[in-house]
């Protein structure tokens, strides 16, 4: 009965969500490798297919329109309908309305954006098309291939890739004679100094995602990396029963505990850290690579020309860890016209479109030959200076169970925060609950 009562609440969820989704019209084409089989569906001579994208909004920003344009220019025989999902800051409802539509077993989706970590699910679950003929691998950096790999086949086609990064205030620190962290303690200490210094009550020392969403699994996975632990090792067994667990979590809630962090924080997703730090009201900064072109811009920064970045700090004798980010391109198992959506994803991830992305809000590229782009060097050379950054790049838990997974880890890491529970408690019954998922 309980059992049953969930699934209710979960499609109740998954509808009300459905509902808030702005519907929208546009095309495009292109080719990213291979063309599509001709066993997928094909429309006779001179019909004119529709396909149903899903896309997400990118912080903010109109997300399809142009590239809609260009595919339909090029594809006049076939129209995209485009349904714009919410940014990825509302990733728990994205994939709660994604697992409502892909589960059922219509066709209402043909193509859809999908986080890196759902790509173990969807393919488990026999919801996405096996995209190994169409595209070529040797385009893509190498990690993304086998991130989007699942039992030996390619389940997604890429789009963009992503890390947490830290953002900083080089005016403050050059003020102060004060080096870029390379620990979390010096972080702390470099914090504290600067606020004593500058006298400015609406200074903060360091901003990070405490919202309970999946940005702070995000944060806690780098934290917990960079101090030696993890959640789920190679075998799928939990591993998150350790010192180094309650070193990471503990450091967490001690940044809020002494003031370096604000309360407030715990409200956090990626925008509203992102503006105060770009009002000019932090130090430091844990965020994406999208921060960089905010920052930049003297119309919606404060701080434009003062900002650098630089890998996520590590506790003493650790390495910096930088989550693995990013959304794909999946095309349903069950999609009408398959031909036609194989082609759109293609385009979607093409060259030029990744381009087009890299330009517009500093998404990095999958392929690393947008990155020789001449423009693009000029006009946003943070973009290529990120391999310190990728270097350090960790997945979240790769199982199909990630989702569930990750649900326990916001809620009992949010408790932990605002002192609902111990650190200690909250990492035994993080182990009890991941195990009992596992099993």
């Amino acid at each position: 009965m309980k059992g049953t009562k969930k699934r209710i609440a979960g499609w109740l969820a998954a509808i009300a969500f459905i509902s808030t989704v702005v519907g929208g019209c546009g095309s495009g084409s292109g080719s990213g490798g291979a063309s599509p089989s001709s066993s997928a569906s094909k429309p006779a001579d001179g019909e004119k297919v529709t396909i149903r994208f899903a896309g997400i909004k990118t912080f903010g920003e109109d997300s399809w329109t142009e590239l809609v344009k260009q595919f339909e220019a090029r594809n006049p025989g076939i129209h995209v309908e485009v349904h714009q999902l919410p940014p990825p800051s509302k990733s728990t409802e994205i994939h709660q309305y994604l697992v409502t539509a892909l589960s059922s077993g219509q066709n209402d989706i043909d193509v859809f954006t999908g986080d890196v970590v759902w790509v173990p699910e969807f393919a488990s679950a026999g919801w996405t098309e096996a995209m190994d003929d169409y595209v070529e691998k040797d385009q893509y950096y190498p990690g993304v291939i086998e991130a989007l790999t699942y039992q030996g086949k390619l389940a997604a086609i890429p789009w963009y890739v992503d890390g947490g990064m830290l953002y900083y205030r080089k005016d403050l620190l050059e003020k102060y004679g004060r080096p870029v962290p390379k620990t979390w303690e010096e972080l702390v200490e470099t914090a504290k100094l600067i606020k004593e210094k500058e006298q400015n009550p609406k200074l903060e020392g360091f901003l990070w995602q405490g919202k309970q969403a999946e940005v702070l699994v995000c944060d806690f996975v780098e934290f917990l990396t960079s101090a030696g632990g993890a959640i789920v090792d190679e075998n799928e067994k939990s591993v998150i029963n350790s010192p180094e667990t309650i070193k990471a979590l503990s450091f967490m809630k001690s940044t809020l505990d002494n003031g370096i962090s604000p309360k407030s924080l715990l409200s956090y997703d990626e925008e509203p850290s992102r503006t105060v730090f770009t009002d000019g009201n932090a130090i430091f900064l844990r965020n994406w690579s999208y921060v960089w072109d905010a920052s930049q811009d003297p119309a919606n920064s404060k701080v434009a020309g003062k900002v650098g970045v630089a890998p996520l700090p590590s506790f003493e004798g650790g390495k910096s860890a930088s989550t693995m980010g990013g959304y794909q391109f999946m095309v349903a198992k069950n999609a009408k016209n398959k031909e036609a959506a194989i082609k759109f994803a293609q385009f979607l991830s093409s060259r030029e479109s990744q381009l087009y992305y890299a330009k517009k809000v500093a998404f990095s590229p999958t392929r690393p030959a947008v990155l020789e782009d001449e423009e693009l060097r000029k006009e946003s050379p943070f973009l290529t200076e990120l391999a310190d950054v990728f270097n350090g790049t960790v997945a979240r838990p790769v199982t199909p169970k990630y989702p569930q997974i990750s649900l326990k880890l916001q809620a009992t890491v949010s408790a932990a925060l605002t002192g609902s529970l111990s650190v200690e408690k909250a990492v035994e019954m993080l182990d009890r609950d991941i195990q009992a998922i596992l099993n």
